[in-house]
């Protein structure tokens, strides 16, 4: 639908002043657009009808082409099925630390463990608000898409870890709870307690909120070797596997039981959004009931320490939603071999700064996308670019590149596909 920006001549009682525009008639790209523009143009009190007017047009010229919500889901449909005619391309805009992310999160205590009274939620429904906005404005592939706030080690706190924002890093982190004693200190899921009547108010808030503009997803659950390593300590779990072999299953049986209740405990406030769920950090579309999973602690393990311990949990995690799609990082052991057996609806990997570059793990890329569909992401460079849209077969393929304008969106859109 066509943008029209319709400034209103307002007397006012004590003087005359023109009002900022409004949109009148707008899709919700549009709306997002402009709140964008608001956003990086704060000119209160001016009629800047003809700038603004100019300013989308300008937007839309540069930034990466703008697609229906109905049009980006049925490509994502394509995508889940290796149909996809040419590979999706999307875009994360700004820092992936969540406390530089979120402005909501920038006044968090410094010092000491946080409470879930620390989360008011309403200042993090603006940021949604703000970043839905400034994702729009780029274009391309991707749906912005809520969670509740995934800055939080959700699952770590509610078993008992405290939890501390770390200004410096941009992140908050878990250290293991005082006198944890192994599976008996594991306690049962309990979505009264108060880290999940947390979670509910950010899903509740968030639905209510979106009136269906964005799609909301489970938030960032780390997997059992992330919570074994919160639990015991990142060398202390490894060290308990060789001693402690028995106490070691008896933990990852119990955290297994925990991270599914809380995976079907969010979906089961999620509303559905053009017949799916969104992804909380990577902005795709994905089928009803699909969750996201991650485990970075098992760069720490050998394959066989692996496949003895978490193998099993991580195939009943997979098994026991309609999606569920694994995350990964490509540095020291990334088990990918074993996802690849299990009911994993697509597996993502990063490429990270510092970390192999895109023509290292064209490989990696390769044998993924024969089996199941591939998400790649990161900031990616142009030689990225170029060797991920001009080696990789399309179907299946979907990439992500971390963006800071809708101007750098659309140069990599160009790039990519001309």
């Amino acid at each position: 639908m066509r943008e029209e920006v319709i400034c209103t001549e307002v007397k006012c009682a004590r003087r005359s002043t023109l009002h900022t525009p409004t949109l009148e008639r707008s899709s919700a790209r549009h709306a997002a657009a402009f709140a964008f523009l608001r956003e990086q143009n704060p000119l209160p009190k001016v009629c800047w009808a003809r700038s603004c007017r100019r300013a989308l047009h300008r937007m839309n010229r540069d930034s990466a082409p703008h697609f229906s919500i109905p049009e980006r889901v049925e490509r994502f449909k394509r995508f889940y099925q290796r149909a996809n005619e040419r590979p999706l391309l999307g875009f994360f805009v700004g820092s992936d630390y969540p406390l530089r992310r979120y402005r909501a999160a920038q006044t968090l205590p410094d010092g000491r463990a946080l409470k879930p009274e620390d989360f008011p939620v309403e200042p993090y429904l603006a940021d949604c608000d703000r970043l839905f906005a400034a994702h729009e404005a780029c274009g391309g592939d991707c749906i912005w898409s809520a969670s509740a706030f995934w800055g939080i080690p959700w699952l770590e706190a509610a078993l008992g870890c405290p939890i501390y924002a770390d200004p410096a890093t941009g992140s908050i982190h878990a250290e293991p709870p005082p006198g944890f004693r192994g599976p008996d200190s594991i306690p049962a899921f309990d979505p009264e307690s108060p880290w999940m009547r947390k979670a509910a108010e950010f899903l509740d808030r968030l639905a209510q909120h979106s009136g269906g503009r964005w799609p909301i997803g489970t938030t960032r659950m780390r997997g059992i070797a992330d919570l074994l390593a919160a639990l015991y300590g990142s060398q202390e779990f490894v060290l308990a596997m060789q001693d402690r072999p028995a106490e070691i299953h008896g933990a990852c049986r119990r955290l297994t039981d925990f991270w599914i209740a809380f995976g079907q405990f969010q979906l089961a406030r999620i509303p559905s959004f053009h017949g799916g769920v969104g992804s909380f950090y990577y902005h795709l579309w994905a089928p009803p009931g699909t969750v996201w999973h991650q485990e970075d602690a098992a760069a720490l393990l050998s394959p066989r320490l692996y496949d003895e311990f978490i193998r099993e949990h991580d195939a009943r995690i997979a098994a026991s939603f309609p999606g569920c799609i694994m995350h990964q990082h490509p540095t020291k052991f990334v088990p990918t071999d074993f996802y690849l057996e299990m009911p994993f609806l697509a597996l993502e990997l990063h490429v990270d700064e510092g970390g192999p570059d895109a023509e290292a793990l064209l490989p990696l890329h390769q044998t993924i996308l024969a089996r199941k569909p591939l998400i790649i992401w990161g900031r990616l460079t142009a030689r990225d670019l170029d060797g991920i849209f001009r080696r990789l077969p399309a179907a299946g393929l979907a990439v992500v590149a971390v963006v800071e304008s809708p101007a750098e969106a659309g140069e990599l859109w160009r790039r990519c596909f001309g």
